[in-house]
């Protein structure tokens, strides 16, 4: 088969994979009311007559919004600080900057739950605004590294005759580098707002059973309540509001223009009083925000009764006693390295020809296609592999594969999409001189193109394995007896009663840490290009 079919095959099936579970929910959600209509027994009429769907899609949207606002608010200074001076400890807030985003959202979750949750310093768990405050510090890179690139692409003659004018430092920003990174901030806005919308970890973790969203509300009803109809109803409801969202975000990339000059612009150390503090304002705001909750998971897992110590990662090894729990956090922690390793080398091997198909395609209709997956959410998907795959007459949920599936069908797409600019990047000219010595088909990927792929295939095994250590959303649904994760596990020890394994969820959350961070930093060592990770 040539590979631009087998190409077009595998976007095929990527499609069709993540629409499997898709329909699924459809289906259950007009399940005896086909014949009949939107009556009583509609779950359609009963879920939208119910004045709690309402509210929630009402908490939902407005939690996003709040989200998206103080983000954005608190990442343009901080992005300009950035792009625009020279201090000391400039890399190390940038990068303090980004380190939440490629974590997953349940350590966040736990890390503000160590200082504000029903253990913590401060009881502030069940409240919005320490939910909005982890979505600020879980989406603030995307804001920072989205406008920071933009005031870096060029613009700098333009603020520096601004200022020989006698404009002020302040009002050069809001007349001149404002409005040539508006669709950057808009773009920025757009996506945060969809990991805002989406958010399912942290409000597990830090809702304290009181407060709720759409995805939550998903996950209540179909695992608790079994009210699996109405959770696929909400699903349906949820993938609207993720659909018009992505659609926005494809029309501003449609409209923004984007400067081709390069960066003539070199930081300068802040010399003027509105310089330093808005230095000091942005190093105050990454290290409250991203460094303190961090920090703060790291002693709370130290902390022990009568002072610290070690007692909460020597005892990883057993389960505790007095709970239903099955699985160990050791077990969980080999469970879930295990399948990520697999999984992302199984994602990285079906998104390379998907990739190489895509980037010889510039069509609005295979880049929808692209798109289109990550319109589902993870709990839609987790919700639809529980009902397609885990009951008669292909139930497989004691094969063990449901796990894995769920986490390919989560980062494949992501993947796929990250690997196509590397793959457009490759030079043409060679490519052709290549084909011209006989180098074609096979020989060709071997021998020319996947020399030059060897960063981004690296780029994107990491993306991958970081993507399925911490997905949760998904694996939730469809985790069974041994088959937990460490996601999962971490849920689980944080919910026990009386603060029963705290301890031990907290060590889990920084064990999930320092794996997160070793993978970056051998993928960056090994030549990554810090490929931008959506885990979100």
């Amino acid at each position: 088969m040539r590979r631009p079919a087998l190409g077009r095959v595998l976007l095929v099936l990527v499609v069709l994979a993540v629409a499997v579970p898709f329909i699924a929910v459809l289906s259950t959600t007009f399940g005896g009311s086909l014949a009949t209509g939107l009556d009583t027994a509609s779950p359609w009429a009963r879920i939208l007559g119910s004045r709690r769907t309402w509210r929630v899609i009402a908490l939902t949207i407005g939690q996003a919004v709040g989200s998206t606002a103080v983000t954005v608010v608190i990442g343009i200074p901080v992005a300009y600080t950035l792009a625009r001076y020279r201090f000391f400890g400039r890399s190390v807030l940038a990068t303090l900057a980004v380190v939440p985003f490629v974590l997953p959202s349940v350590v966040v979750g736990a890390a503000f739950a160590s200082i504000f949750g029903a253990r913590g310093v401060l009881d502030g768990r069940g409240s919005w605004w320490l939910i909005i405050a982890a979505h600020v510090c879980f989406n603030i890179s995307v804001v920072v590294r989205t406008v920071g690139a933009a005031i870096e692409r060029g613009g700098g003659d333009s603020e520096a005759a601004a200022r020989l004018l006698g404009r002020s430092g302040f009002a050069t920003f809001r007349e001149v580098t404002l409005p040539r990174v508006a669709s950057s901030i808009a773009a920025s806005a757009v996506i945060v707002f969809l990991f805002s919308l989406t958010s399912f970890g942290v409000i597990v973790i830090l809702g304290g059973g009181s407060v709720t969203t759409l995805e939550v509300e998903i996950w209540v009803r179909a695992t608790r309540q079994f009210d699996i109809s109405g959770a696929a109803v909400l699903s349906a409801l949820q993938l609207i509001a993720v659909a018009s969202t992505l659609a926005a975000d494809i029309a501003i990339a449609r409209h923004s223009k984007v400067s081709t000059l390069p960066s003539e612009v070199r930081r300068q150390r802040p010399s003027e009083p509105l310089a330093k503090a808005l230095v000091i304002t942005s190093v105050l705001s990454i290290v409250l925000i991203c460094g303190v909750p961090l920090a703060a998971l790291a002693f709370r897992s130290l902390q022990v009764p009568g002072g610290l110590g070690l007692d909460n990662w020597t005892s990883l090894g057993s389960v505790l006693e007095g709970t239903d729990m099955t699985t160990s956090p050791i077990s969980a922690t080999i469970n879930s390295l295990r399948t990520s390793m697999l999984v992302s080398l199984l994602t990285v091997a079906l998104a390379l020809p998907t990739a190489r198909y895509l980037a010889t395609r510039r069509g609005r209709v295979e880049q929808g296609l692209v798109l289109l997956p990550l319109g589902v959410s993870a709990t839609t998907i987790g919700l639809g592999l529980l009902i397609a795959f885990g009951r008669p007459p292909v139930d497989l949920r004691g094969s063990g594969l449901l796990i894995p599936l769920a986490q390919l069908l989560v980062a494949l797409p992501l993947v796929t999409r990250v690997m196509v600019p590397p793959i457009r990047s490759l030079d043409r000219a060679q490519l052709d001189a290549a084909e011209m010595l006989g180098a074609v088909g096979p020989t060709r990927f071997w021998r020319v193109d996947l020399p030059h792929l060897r960063t981004a295939l690296r780029s994107a095994a990491a993306l991958g394995f970081v993507v399925c250590l911490g997905e949760f959303g998904a694996t939730v649904f469809v985790s069974r007896g041994d088959e937990v994760t460490m996601p999962v596990l971490l849920q689980q020890l944080m919910s026990r009663p009386g603060g029963v394994g705290y301890g031990q969820s907290m060590a889990v959350g920084v064990l999930m840490v320092v794996v997160c961070g070793v993978v970056l930093w051998i993928a960056d060592r090994m030549g990554s290009s810090g490929a931008t990770v959506m885990t979100g």
